[in-house]
């Protein structure tokens, strides 16, 4: 009888001494699943190995150099041994019963590369929304986007070792994923075999990493979602994303790299598949065209006008009936205090919609 673990749940941290004992503490306290946890430390230079000590017995702790979350999650990836991999943010927390339903899901569905979940949400800890995927990423209310309208199948699944029954949903979503994201990294369960097929993390981009991975995933498998929480998100003072927002021009920043990351995602993978692109040209022409105006945009918010033309002309060029993209190109010829006056305009503008 095999003793591999069902499931190698794969925790990247960095400098998060106080809260990793949380997120392996959910990990432990799951039912129902054989699993592993893989906790790689990304060079942190706090007490993080130290407050893990209490759990050596339970965890496999591997260090590394700093050197990225992707680094640390393509680490863990290659030293697991589960059927399916998990990934558990180091501030996050997961619910009970995650990895028990989707490995019951999965084993059911062999048709199936990967599922995820809904996703709650909570301010330091305290729980602030039990169905926060949506809110999360935009796009669904972007889009006036259901679940059916991602997904083209759905039903429901009954677990029966937590006797639950669940929403369902699954399909062919790589069209979807290319419009932006849709799911959630820390909910999903993916076959442990699919990165040697699909490839790992792409380690040089430092923001955007599991989207591109995700999307690469789905190009060949089929995704599904179950909509029931399995995760919480925390919101806290610590985070990368609320350390940069202190700096506006830093945020500003770190936006514009993530947003070339989906840039060129849809470049690599839409644009570069050439049967893909003839047959979908015109919205993939007018996803690059709305990305390159996005970037423009954050370009003239830092100052950087050539380079916020730049982007606005290589949009125009994918999908003139774009017009958003002349419109800013117009706009960054204007003087920088009237530039900022409609910006401000138009800031307080959308408060009132």
């Amino acid at each position: 009888m095999s003793t591999e673990p069902t499931v190698s749940v794969v925790i990247p941290t960095y400098n998060r001494a106080g809260l990793i004992t949380q997120a392996v503490q959910s990990v432990l306290d799951q039912t129902g699943a054989h699993f592993e946890v893989i906790v790689v430390d990304d060079g942190s230079t706090d007490n993080t190995r130290q407050v893990l000590e209490p759990f050596n017995d339970k965890i496999r702790y591997l260090a590394t150099e700093n050197r990225g979350v992707a680094h640390a999650r393509n680490i863990g990836m290659k030293a697991s041994f589960g059927r399916y991999i998990a990934f558990l943010d180091s501030d996050d927390l997961y619910l009970p019963g995650k990895l028990a339903l989707q490995v019951a899901f999965m084993e059911a569905h062999p048709e199936v590369g990967v599922v995820s979940t809904e996703m709650s949400a909570m301010i330091g800890n305290t729980l602030v929304r039990d169905y926060n995927l949506k809110i999360f990423h935009g796009i669904y209310n972007r889009k006036g986007w259901s679940y059916e309208d991602v997904y083209p199948v759905s039903g429901r699944f009954h677990c029966k070792i937590l006797d639950v029954t669940v929403p369902f949903y699954i399909g062919s979503i790589f069209q979807k994923m290319l419009q932006g994201p849709v799911l959630i990294t820390n909910t999903v369960l993916f076959r442990r075999f699919i990165p040697s097929i699909v490839g790992y993390q792409n380690e040089a981009y430092q923001t955007g990493e599991e989207y591109e991975f995700l999307v690469r995933i789905c190009k060949q498998y089929k995704a599904a979602f179950l909509d029931v929480p399995t995760y919480i998100y925390r919101y806290h003072d610590h985070q990368i994303t609320m350390l940069a927002s202190k700096d506006s021009r830093e945020k500003t920043l770190t936006e514009i790299k993530t947003e070339k990351v989906l840039l060129q995602t849809v470049l690599n993978w839409g644009v570069g598949d050439k049967k893909y692109y003839d047959e979908n040209k015109d919205w993939i022409n007018r996803r690059v065209a709305e990305l390159y105006c996005c970037i423009g945009k954050k370009w003239l918010e830092t100052g950087e006008v050539g380079k916020a033309r730049e982007s606005f002309s290589l949009g125009r060029d994918f999908d003139p009936s774009y017009t958003n993209n002349l419109r800013g190109f117009k706009f960054s010829y204007l003087p920088k205090i009237i530039r900022k006056g409609v910006d401000g305009v138009s800031r307080r503008l959308q408060t009132l919609k």
